[in-house]
Parts: C-alpha cells; structure tokens; sequence
C-alpha cells in the first residue's frame, strides 16, 4: 500500500477475541502493516484520534453520527443489507483474507484522502464549504449541540479589489485575511472558507459563553487595519454574525448566523452582531409581509383613492392626488405608511409604482368618459423609479393604451429626490416633459432643495408640507415661512399648493397670503373612485375662506 493512503493506527473498540486474533493474523502478512490496538469503548479513545488512524468496530460500538472524525470501518458476521452513511466500509469475519484486507484498507484510505483534499479549499488550506459542513457536524454531535457558536463573516467591496487589481491580488488579500483571523483563534476553534469573500467560524464556548463576543471583537478588529497590497494601502470592511447553539438542529443555528451578519452589514463598517430572537422575529414578520405584498399586486389587492385640490380663487376642483391603499384580506385597508416603506426597502417600489400610474391613467379615462371636467392627475414618483430605465416606454405604452391626454398627468417628486442627482434628473424630467407631462415638487420645505435648482427644473407646482400648514396658527416662524414660500414661488412662476388643510383658520390664512390651491380633509378626504365621481357632479365649491364647506 502506498505511504501516502496508509494509515499508521487500526483502533479496534472493544475486546472481541476472535476479531482481535483474525486482524493481528491478517495483518501480518501485509507490508508495512498499521499498528493494530484495542480499546474498550469510544468515550475511551475519541480524544486520541487523529488523520492518520482508522477506527475498526461492531455495530454495537459504533459511534454516534458524526462523532468520528476518522474513517470507520464496520466488522460484521454476515454481509449487511445496508450501513448507517457514517460507515466507509465493513469486513464480514468469515471472508476476511489478507487480499480483502488489503483492500479494504487501500479504499478507505484513499476515500479519506480523497475527502480530506475536497474538503479543503486550495487557496488556503482551511476548510472550505463541504468541510466546514463535516466540521459542523462533529461539533454537533461531540457536543450534543451545545457550547459553542457559529460565526458568518463576509467580507465588504472585495469584489471591487478584483475588479481593480485583478484576481492575483485578490487571492493575496484573501490569504492577509485568513492569516489575520488564525492569529486571533484559539486550538479548539475552527475557521472555513464558504466562498470567494465569505467564512465561518466555529468558536468553542464550552467554558465561557461570553468568549465568543470577545473573539468576534478582536477579529473585526484586526480586519479592519489597512492591507498592504500592490505598493497600495487598501481598507475593506467586514461583517460578521454570530449565533450561540442552543442543541437546535443545523440548518436553524446556520440561517441565524446569517441574519446576525446581515444585520452587521446593515449596520456599516467593520463590526459584529449576535443573533437575537426578538430582532428575527421582526426580520420575518417584514419578510412575511413583503411576499404577501408581491402576491398583492398580483392578484390585484391594490386599491387607489384620490383626494381633491382645490381652487381658491374659482372654487373648483383642478386636480386629484392618487393615494395606494392595500386592501389585505386579513387587516384590511391598509395606509401606505404600512407597507410603501418596505417596497422601497425590497424594490417592490418600482412594481407598484407602474401599477399606481396604470391604474390612475384608466380611472383618468373613466372620469372623462363620464363628462366630468378635465383633472390634473397627481401620482407620487419615487427617485428609484425615477431611475429606471423602462421609465420613459413603459409611460409611453401606458398613456398611449389608455388614450388619455398627458398634460393632465403630474408627478410628484420629493425635494431629496430632486437634489440627490440634479443633473440625472434633469435629464429625465425633460424627456417626461416632452410626452406633455408636467411635475410638481412634494413636501416642500422639508428637504433641501435652493431656488437656484428649482429654477433649472421643468416643475410647476409646489406643494408646501403639511407640518409648516399646521403650525400657522401657533408658531411665528411657520407662518412666516408659508407666506414666504408662497411669494417666492410665484416669483418663480410656480403655482402653490397647500398640503394638510384641516381648519378654517388655516384655509383664512392661505387665501390672504395669496395660496391657488388647497388639499386636506377640510375640503376631502382620500375617496375611492364612485365616492370621486359623486363628489365631482356636485358643481363648484364654495371658495369663501371664512365659510368653507
């Protein structure tokens, strides 16, 4: 048998005479035969093994799963009909000659071998994913799944060092990495690599519970120092999850570890977070909530309702805002502050926005086909769906589809949205506005938006916040700053529209300081499309701020 296959030890467990004499007699006759010993038990000899010995026993000593670390090879009285998976292979005493020794011995070693190097990752030497799963396993079972913890460690923008400086750079970053985090673990911790920038790490806890912290603390640390690479100074970041085993199953404590990593990698920078049921908790109830808004907007569980603006100085409706709403079968009609957040989060945002401005070009058509006036139809725009490139089409097709005319279509963008990339949206406001669209600027005063870029803009409305409408009576500063909006505005040849009206103080107020139109429940609230409809047949409404109806 080759040295390189050849095991130096045979562990016998138990004292089965007649074994014991069949092996030492068989054994003889190979060349450079493995020292054969006896042990009594498996609790006797677990902490002596290493790579270099084969374990040898009955079915009635037999390691739990994933106990042994060292091929087992399974001695029985007749040819089995089948053997546990931990089991590499077996020797039946009545057909075990020197040839079917040897060749026992040869396999299994040569299937250890040939584990071992798949177990390994070639760039490193550390165990790579089918390792670290082995290495896991063991620790389960040595352990009973208890007193130790999982870490999962990625690595932050290593894509871009192979990006710039080539994948030879990269694998010699990966190599820093790996030397720095061995120096910071004891014996009884094991490190793995599960992919090109992402490791685990077992951490034995068997004797402290808080080491793992601490353990976590001084590798981020040491991560986060720069990398000498190419002549260059480099600094990438690290995120690194960390959950306690609890005598749970694999899979569970796995997944856990890697919330905790995603939640470090929310967190920014170089650090590390434990694992914490409270926080899953809400992680799967947004997880739970965001699949059930996908399948909303398949099966149409999506409802639009308009609130009016309207004219102080004709007292007529011009114009509507399309407000989503989510008609959930179990909670009901839910509010966009319930669930428009997450689909910015999840990029639902985009979906649903394409949605919204279908569904309020086909209400557009319904109130026209009705003989109603001609409104201008306002839907809210968000800066990631401002980016997309299927933007421009896919309004196009839906104008063109519903046959409406898209001047009387208005978007609504927020004063960050505005300011994030003046350039960008330029750009795209111009291209919307040559389809006919016009634009109005949301929640104005509560971003940081200069008159300087508005000017450069193709908008025509702004719409002052709600909060600065609802200060007016009690706080000097609001209403100076409504009434200096309003004048600056229409120096700029903007129209002005006020959000939030509620009382007929407030709408007083607008009217002295020269507002066009106003929005709030004091003149309607959101209405679904046949309440719209009934509201809009009932003809003008009174303008007089000191008796508004």
């Amino acid at each position: 048998m080759p040295a390189l296959v050849q095991p130096s030890r045979l562990i016998l467990l138990g004292d089965d005479p007649s074994w014991v004499g069949l092996l030492r007699d068989r054994l003889t006759t190979l060349d450079n035969a493995p020292q054969l010993v006896s042990a009594p038990s498996w609790e006797g000899v677990a902490e002596l093994l290493d790579d270099d010995c084969l374990l040898l026993c009955t079915p009635d000593q037999l390691p739990a799963a994933g106990a042994s670390t060292v091929p087992i090879v399974m001695l029985l009285e007749a040819e089995p009909e089948s053997v546990p998976p931990s089991v590499s292979d077996w020797l039946v005493y009545d057909d075990t000659s020197p040839a079917t020794l040897r060749r026992c011995l040869r396999y299994v070693a040569e299937r250890s071998l040939r584990r071992r190097f798949g177990e390994l990752d070639p760039l490193t030497g550390i165990a790579n994913r089918q390792g670290f799963q082995a290495l896991l396993s063991a620790r389960m079972a040595e352990q009973e799944g208890r007193g130790f913890a999982l870490g999962h460690l990625d690595l932050d923008n290593f894509r871009a060092v192979n990006d710039s400086l080539g994948y030879e750079a990269g694998d010699r970053l990966i190599l820093q990495v790996v030397a720095r985090m061995k120096d910071q673990l004891g014996e009884s911790d094991r490190l793995a690599r599960l992919g090109s920038d992402e490791f685990a790490l077992l951490i034995d806890t068997s004797n402290d519970f808080r080491r793992a912290e601490r353990l976590a603390a001084r590798v981020v640390e040491a991560l986060e120092e720069p990398y000498w690479l190419e002549g260059e100074s480099l600094l990438i970041g690290c995120s690194l999850g960390l959950a306690h085993a609890n005598g749970g199953a694999i899979d569970p404590l796995m997944w856990h570890a890697h919330i905790a990593m995603q939640q470090a990698k929310n967190a920014q920078g170089c650090t590390f977070h434990l694992y914490d049921e409270r926080i899953n908790h809400s992680a799967r109830t947004r997880a739970r909530l965001e699949g059930e808004l996908r399948r909303a907007l398949r099966r149409d569980e999506l409802v639009l309702h308009y609130q009016p603006r309207l004219c102080l100085q004709s007292g007529r409706f011009l114009g509507v805002e399309a407000l989503v709403r989510w008609q959930h079968p179990r909670r009901g009609l839910l509010a966009p502050s319930e669930f428009v957040p997450l689909a910015e989060e999840s990029g639902l945002i985009v979906p649903l926005g394409y949605w919204v401005i279908s569904r309020a070009l086909r209400d557009m058509q319904d109130l026209r086909a009705k003989g109603l006036p001609a409104l201008h139809m306002a839907v809210n725009l968000s800066f990631r769906q401002f980016q997309d490139s299927q933007l421009l089409p896919t309004l196009s097709r839906l104008i063109e589809e519903n046959q409406v005319d898209a001047r009387w279509l208005e978007f609504e963008l927020t004063e960050t949205a505005v300011m994030r990339r003046s350039d960008q949206v330029r750009q795209t406001m111009q291209a919307l506005r040559k389809l006919g669209v016009r634009f109005s600027l949301d929640d104005f005063g509560t971003g940081f938006s200069s008159f300087v870029h508005l000017d450069r803009l193709p908008i025509a409305l702004l719409k002052i916040d709600k909060s600065f409408v609802g200060g007016m009576n009690d706080k000097a500063e609001s209403y100076r700053l409504v009434r200096a909006m309003i004048d600056l505005a229409h120096n700029l040849g903007l129209d002005v529209v006020a959000e939030g009206v509620e009382s007929a103080e407030q709408l007083a107020l607008l009217a002295r300081f020269g507002c066009d139109q106003v929005q709030g429940y004091l003149i309607s609230r959101p209405l679904a499309l046949q309440h719209l409809v009934q509201l809009l047949s009932g003809g003008p409404r009174q303008a007089n701020p000191q008796q508004p109806s």
